[in-house]
């Protein structure tokens, strides 16, 4: 019998015409196989436009079975796990689908992984190959002698695909060639293959995707997403947005995230969309992006929708094109929601975690309120635990844990059957978020039961970044909080005990340059506070809560 009941659906009376109302995922064809389809539909029309270089649809699937025939020479087979090491460009969409091709399993993974993190990543989920930028491969170097699983590695340049006179400007120096070397396959050498002529069996229920997610004890976890959760996300996305093969997608989010995965790779490969690809985000360089390419959709954070709005530039481009945007990572400041609005644009806000491949809840583009994250999307059910009996559910307007279900849910984490089972029950993901929901079905998050920090849109769990701090001798002990900042949101501080022999010999500055070396940018220590001791329980636990408090105050 199950023990943790759905809360009535009310919010479907809010549910815009065309969200549907019933029925499920089309089809047993994993995603990949839409390649295919929008090859023959689309043959001609640009699949990716690389700062004004063009791939279409039908170029995009020569490369993708080329590069898919490249990784099988290198014995990749169904359940391997491919790890991509790359920031935004084409060859992100072809390894990702290449691999797919023949049953891998994706491993996206940060470009801003430091020794320390790239390390873990690895090890941990098996990784068979890597698919990397040239600028990375020195880390690679570092810790080569360290990894258990890794058998080839693949080197491209980010100049791979640009044309000779980039539109935007291209953000960075690369090279267009890589040379050749024994210690690793060059990205135009795995392209040069005939094309696969067979895809491996994949069934939905098939692993795709192990998204590494922070946790609130140690390192990640990986949550192993199902080529079934990948091609929901695709196929409610386009539902939701009402999206079709003529959207212009802007991709300036990471596409290694799933919010940026979701909205602007899953979706166009279901819809058969054009996507304009950024490899990073410059607020003037997406505004020159909008104009040239008419581009008709971008998802973003909060500090990105800032930065654009007040761009001393942002009057001088047309971006009449945009029918829709969404974002999320923190809420948007009213008075900057009022600048959109007065151009005819609103920003939707939505609700979603790597587990859940993203969204599970959003504002509707025509009724969204401010403050909330939306209203549960197709297929989803939620409920608002009582925190003192997680078997009742609270009554609307009173706070609880935040619990969601849907066919996007992730079948649990990676090797790790504990917190699988702490994280995932019958079919329940405990998001950890405090929560309330309206009369309408709308969501709030009142604050968080794990203590996440929101930096920049980035999730950073204090837990991860002490784990990662205690490798360096000098620390005895240490506790992680979110201070406020005016433009991130929150950043990372760190209160530390020395240990004895290293008091006098150390100072906080050569600490937060240290943990700059071990950590991604938004993530290691902005400032490094020492103490001769830190407040703690009765039982011995570090007080994080008092440190807060003291900090806030």
């Amino acid at each position: 019998m199950m023990r943790f009941k759905a809360m009535d659906p009310i919010w479907e009376k809010t549910w815009p015409e065309n969200w549907p109302r019933n029925g499920v995922i089309d089809g047993k064809d994993p995603l990949f196989q839409n390649l295919y389809d929008n090859a023959t539909r689309f043959r001609d029309k640009p699949a990716l436009i690389y700062y004004g270089g063009i791939i279409t649809w039908w170029e995009l699937r020569d490369m993708v079975l080329r590069a898919a025939s490249g990784l099988q020479k290198l014995g990749v087979t169904k359940g391997d796990r491919v790890y991509l090491g790359l920031q935004n460009c084409p060859q992100f969409y072809i390894a990702f689908f290449a691999a797919h091709s023949l049953g891998a399993i994706v491993v996206p993974g940060s470009p801003m992984f430091k020794a320390g993190e790239l390390t873990y990543a690895l090890n941990d989920s098996g990784a068979k190959v890597i698919i990397t930028e040239e600028d990375i491969f020195p880390i690679y170097q570092i810790i080569r002698n360290d990894l258990k699983s890794v058998e080839s590695v693949v080197v491209t340049s980010l100049g791979e695909y640009l044309p000779e006179e980039p539109y935007p400007a291209f953000p960075l120096a690369v090279s267009s060639t890589i040379e050749p070397s024994s210690d690793y396959m060059t990205w135009p050498e795995l392209m040069n293959n005939s094309p696969i002529k067979k895809f491996a069996d994949v069934t939905l229920s098939d692993i795709a995707l192990l998204q590494y997610t922070s946790g609130t004890t140690g390192y990640p976890k990986g949550a192993m997403l199902t080529h079934g959760n990948i091609k929901h996300r695709g196929v409610n996305d386009s539902w939701m947005h009402d999206d079709a093969h003529d959207y212009i997608h802007l991709a300036c989010m990471p596409l290694f995230h799933v919010t940026g995965m979701g909205n602007h790779l899953l979706c166009p490969a279901y819809c058969g969309g054009t996507v304009v690809v950024m490899v990073r985000f410059e607020p003037e360089a997406v505004l020159q992006a909008i104009e040239r390419y008419r581009v008709t959709y971008l998802c973003s954070i909060t500090t990105m929708d800032i930065a654009l709005i007040t761009h001393p530039k942002f009057n001088d481009y047309d971006i009449s094109s945009i029918r829709g945007m969404t974002m999320g990572g923190a809420p948007l400041p009213p008075n900057i929601q009022q600048k959109y609005e007065d151009i005819g644009l609103r920003l939707a806000e939505g609700y979603g975690m790597s587990e859940t491949m993203s969204t599970m809840t959003w504002n509707p583009f025509d009724r969204i309120k401010q403050g909330t994250v939306g209203i549960p999307i197709a297929h989803v059910e939620v409920r608002i635990a009582d925190k003192d009996n997680i078997e009742k559910n609270v009554p609307l307007g009173e706070q609880g844990e935040l619990w969601v279900r849907g066919p996007s849910v992730a079948a649990g984490y990676w090797n790790k059957p504990e917190e699988t089972a702490e994280t995932f029950v019958e079919g329940w993901i405990r998001t950890g978020d405090i929560a309330t929901m309206d009369e309408d079905g709308y969501v709030t998050l009142n604050g968080r039961l794990r203590e996440l920090i929101k930096a920049s849109g980035y999730s950073v769990f204090p837990a991860e970044v002490e784990t990662y701090l205690y490798q360096h001798p000098a620390i005895l002990e240490c506790c992680v909080i979110g201070v406020f900042h005016e433009y991130r949101g929150e950043d990372v501080k760190a209160f530390v005990v020395l240990e004895p022999e290293w008091v006098g010999k150390i100072t906080e500055e050569e600490l937060v340059a240290w943990a700059r070396e071990q950590m991604s940018v938004y993530k290691y220590p902005r400032t490094i506070e020492f103490r001769d001791e830190l407040p703690k329980s009765g039982t011995g636990k570090i007080m994080r809560r008092i440190l807060k408090a003291e900090e806030d105050a």
